[in-house]
């Protein structure tokens, strides 16, 4: 396992791009914000709330190459899928779907999304990892300039999936790269990987995750390194643990964060903040009317068995 930074030296990100990154998260906890509202409602039987780990999930996901490399996201990754393609339409659908399913079958973690060579699982944990490691190996016997990004929680550390995934991505120095999104108490903590879980093959970086513009740049570092044949790459991205209706301070929230940058480059206007918040906010809402909508619709229509 190599211990090492893979981001260079570079200038400010230029203001436009991060306004767009933090749009991107705003609008991920919007419809976080409205996903619990269905789970308190019991619309929906289970929830795993992104709130905090918005910069993780964009800041990473807006590196990837949509419709080239291969993303493999787990249950958690609302901003991952929303950066993807997603829209807040299909998310609302999907959750207004299971409120006929039992929670103990984990429903929610399918997502029943394939569009942008999106690869999406099943229930059990670790088990994305090992089909990461498939497409990738793929992708270099086929000399494709392909990289594959595979997600997962730190619960998944110690699983035997993940523990082969990683060690056969290592034997044959496949472009992949593992992003582990590691819920803890703190800002920072240790690393949830034990000193000999990783072999010498894999480039290990461990990373704040509230900072956007961090994760961007270490991400961009990490599609480097692969894509030009160096092996996988592991980022373990530390993100505060808080309960989806608690308020964040200013250290601990992404959104924040991304605010504090843009007022120091000069980027941050009031008039266009509030513009923003208020037309997100109407897209979001009308897409939760549209998806009730239709999801009632499609309850109420009667059966016609195929002739």
């Amino acid at each position: 396992m190599k211990d090492e930074s893979l981001t260079h030296p570079t200038s400010l990100l230029p203001a436009p791009f991060v306004r767009t990154l933090y749009e991107r998260m705003l609008l991920t906890r919007l419809v976080d914000t409205y996903v619990f509202d269905l789970y308190k409602e019991e619309h929906t039987p289970t929830f795993a709330s992104c709130r905090g780990y918005e910069a993780a999930q964009v800041g990473s996901a807006a590196c990837i190459e949509i419709g080239q490399d291969f993303t493999l996201p787990y249950s958690r990754d609302l901003g991952v899928f929303l950066t993807l393609g997603m829209t807040p339409y299909e998310v609302f659908c999907i959750h207004l779907t299971l409120q006929d399913v039992q929670p103990t079958s984990q429903q929610y973690t399918h997502w029943k999304y394939h569009k942008h060579n999106t690869v999406t699982g099943s229930a059990p944990v670790a088990t994305q990892i090992l089909h990461a490691a498939g497409i990738a190996f793929a992708s270099k016997l086929r000399k494709v300039p392909v990289v594959t990004i595979a997600y997962c929680g730190d619960d998944v550390v110690s699983e035997p999936d993940f523990l082969e995934g990683v060690r056969f991505s290592a034997q044959h120095r496949l472009p992949i790269i593992f992003i582990c999104e590691h819920t803890c108490q703190k800002t920072l903590t240790t690393s949830c990987l034990a000193a000999d879980t990783l072999p010498e093959a894999v480039t290990h970086q461990s990373l704040h995750g509230v900072d956007v513009l961090t994760i961007y740049q270490a991400m961009q570092g990490a599609m480097r390194h692969t894509r030009e044949g160096h092996g996988p790459v592991l980022l373990e991205l530390f993100i505060p643990h808080i309960q989806p209706s608690s308020p964040y301070t200013n250290e601990q929230d992404p959104l924040v964060s991304c605010i504090h940058t843009l007022k120091a480059q000069g980027g941050w206007d009031e008039e266009w903040a509030t513009q923003l918040a208020t037309r997100l906010r109407t897209e979001v809402e009308q897409a939760m009317r549209d998806a009730r909508l239709d999801t009632q619709r499609k309850e109420l229509a009667p059966f016609s068995p195929i002739q």
